[in-house]
This record gives structure tokens, C-alpha cells and sequence, in this order.
């Protein structure tokens, strides 16, 4: 009986294939659309008019942690993102985008 306990123990034990999750932290990467950032290969998006919190936690999904906030005038703020995506806000509504020398949306300039 205890022979068979070992195998039966170490058949738990594999190593994930090409079917696994992402592991968690990892940004699922995002698409630059004029309507808000999407999620790559799907119709879905973080739209503009989508407020905060929500905004903020659904765009960490895709570009990484924020790391950096700061007003940038007129009652609007700048929420940088790991990944190079900079969200911008009008008090909680997310209305523009700055990545990769695009934009999007509202800007604070």
C-alpha cells in the first residue's frame, strides 16, 4: 500500500504545458484604440467614461502596476502604468490615453 502512495503523490507534480495561465502579475499586454485600450485579439476594452476604481484595476490587467500619479491640472491626473501607458483622468473618469507617442482621448497639454 505504501508503494503505491509515492506515485500517486508525485502525479500531482507536473510542470504546466502551453495550456497554463499567465502567472499572476503578468500584464496581458493591451491594444491603443481611439475608444479607451483594448484587450488584444478581443472586442473588449477599457472604455472611456469607465471610472475609477474600476478603471485603474482593469487597466492594471493589461499594462502592469501603476507607478507613478500626479495632477496635471484643471482637475485632471496622469495614472502611469509599468508598462509605458499613461491613463488620464478627469476627476474619476478615465477620458485619455499617452503610450508609445500616441494619444488618445483627453490629454493634459
Amino acid at each position: 500500500m505504501r508503494g503505491l502512495l509515492l506515485p500517486l503523490l508525485l502525479a500531482g507534480c507536473v510542470a504546466a504545458g502551453d495550456g497554463a495561465a499567465p502567472p499572476a502579475g503578468k500584464p496581458l499586454g493591451y491594444e491603443l484604440r481611439s475608444t479607451g485600450v483594448g484587450v488584444p485579439g478581443s472586442p473588449q476594452e477599457v472604455s472611456f467614461d469607465r471610472v475609477n476604481p474600476g478603471a485603474t484595476i482593469a487597466l492594471q490587467k493589461l499594462a502592469g502596476p501603476v507607478v507613478t500619479e500626479e495632477p496635471c491640472g484643471n482637475g485632471m491626473a496622469l495614472v502611469g502604468f509599468r508598462d509605458g501607458l499613461t491613463a488620464v483622468f478627469r476627476a474619476r473618469e478615465f477620458v485619455g490615453w499617452t503610450a508609445q507617442d500616441r494619444s488618445a482621448g483627453m490629454t493634459c497639454t
